[in-house]
């Protein structure tokens, strides 16, 4: 499915923080942004947010959902680099790779006082195990809800009262959908999930590489929003968040509940709204949920279910098997070239003629000289109305705000499709360059 803009998904620091990391990665902001929330929310074990007249814990529990080598390693590897670098103490101490049964994953939650971030890189074993342990899903539940966990053996039985884990898991979609039994999905094991789909858009080359300054830049972020979070008991909502809370909570189930595939999601639908605002607002620095947060963590929670219902129909898995256009080839070379391209550097690797490339519609072919002596060459670039990819473009990286952000007209939420803001209008198309005398020379002479 399309990745629509995750700007309209977060606010303030985290989203500048996203904003900077996106464009070094082939992949989309939504899965680095889900491991992000995913990390932070670990390290946050006794921090609140309120809930009706009482309060939830802040756990996620994630899973990235891609093909085998489409960027789910790679988007948890750039949340990973950052977390560590917030609080390597937490990722050396409370780290459980892969989940071991019910009974061993309770003592290795116990082993860590109760606090941990799972990591399951083949999350589907764990789907699997589930249907023939009942006792996995029950504990796996427990744990979104931090309700009591413990086992059943007679010597040395383990029991942990106030377990605050979360999970990163990874998963294909052909797995996601294999082992999603109705029994599983109606009975809640699905619905406390977040499912972030990770597709890619855009290429970088092998040179473009992760400056060194952003990781340090980003764990410093964080770092000051966990020592901020760890000193707050409950985030509550401000004043004129009770109403946006309201719209968003009715809103979300009627339309939930109006799909069967997403029925059994809708449960736990505003919860996770909760938790995603309250985590917002404690990576500003601030300890009240303002409507703002609701409605970009109502957004990205929308973008969950709606990802759930494309991958269970199957319409996602189709999409990703299907070859690039030549269109989207020869734009991604150009772009990998900074927005224009030689023909030498695009048509031996689109496998194209000179006549096909210059037929395709949004391709401007020039024939520019250094010089009066030069050589001749022919550049290919992009018309200014026609987009890179079909999905959003990733900004350019914008400083970290020195303050939590607050948008003057904020749009009242009506219904599910509100919470996804409009793209912003592509630029007025550039002039075309004049062109220079053709020579005999140039292959693209007859075509010009």
């Amino acid at each position: 499915m399309s990745t629509p803009d995750f700007r309209t998904m977060t606010t303030g620091r985290l989203r500048s923080v996203v904003t900077s990391l996106a464009p070094h990665v082939e992949w989309s902001p939504i899965g680095l942004l889900g491991g992000l929330l995913c990390a932070f929310s670990a390290m946050l074990p006794e921090t609140r947010v309120q809930r009706g007249s009482g309060s939830m814990p802040l756990m996620l529990h994630v899973l990235l959902c891609g093909g085998t080598g489409e960027g789910k390693g790679q988007s948890w590897g750039v949340a990973c680099a950052v977390a560590k670098d917030a609080n390597s103490t937490f990722m050396a101490g409370h780290v459980i790779n892969g989940v071991v049964g019910g009974a061993g994953l309770i003592q290795a939650v116990a082993d860590r006082d109760g606090h941990a971030l799972i990591v399951d890189t083949e999350y589907a074993r764990v789907l699997r195990a589930g249907r023939r342990q009942a006792n996995l899903s029950q504990v796996l539940r427990d744990l979104w809800d931090g309700a009591t966990v413990a086992t059943s053996r007679a010597k040395e039985p383990v029991q942990v009262d106030d377990p605050r884990v979360s999970i990163m898991g990874h998963i294909t979609p052909e797995e996601f959908r294999a082992s999603m039994s109705a029994t599983e999905r109606d009975g809640g094991s699905y619905n406390r999930l977040l499912i972030f789909p990770v597709t890619q858009v855009r290429w970088l080359s092998e040179r473009d590489q992760m400056p060194a300054h952003l990781i340090p830049e980003a764990g410093e972020a964080m770092a000051r929003a966990v020592r901020h979070g760890q000193r707050a008991e409950v985030v509550t909502l401000s004043e004129d968040a009770y109403e946006a809370a309201d719209i968003i909570r009715r809103d979300m189930l009627t339309k939930a509940r109006e799909s069967e595939e997403l029925k059994p999601f809708a449960a736990r639908c505003n919860e996770q709204v909760r938790r995603i605002a309250a985590l917002y607002a404690l990576f500003d620095l601030r300890s009240e949920v303002t409507p703002e947060d609701l409605e970009a963590a109502a957004a990205l929670v929308t973008y969950a279910m709606e990802s759930v219902q494309e991958i269970t129909a199957g319409t996602g898995a189709k999409a990703k098997r299907q070859p690039l256009s030549l269109a989207e080839k020869v734009r991604a070379r150009i772009e990998m070239h900074g927005g224009a391209a030689t023909s030498s550097q695009v048509l031996p690797y689109v496998g194209a003629t000179a006549a096909e490339v210059k037929e395709l519609p949004g391709i401007v072919v020039t024939v520019e000289r250094e010089g009066k002596s030069g050589r001749p060459k022919t550049v290919l670039t992009l018309r200014g109305d026609t987009p890179v990819h079909a999905e959003q473009p990733v900004p350019t990286p914008q400083p970290m705000p020195a303050a939590p952000e607050r948008e003057q007209n904020r749009a009242t939420v009506v219904q599910m499709d509100a919470y996804r803001r409009a793209p912003r209008q592509a630029p007025e198309p550039a002039p075309e360059l004049k062109r220079p005398e053709p020579l005999d020379a140039n292959p693209f002479r007859a075509l010009l």
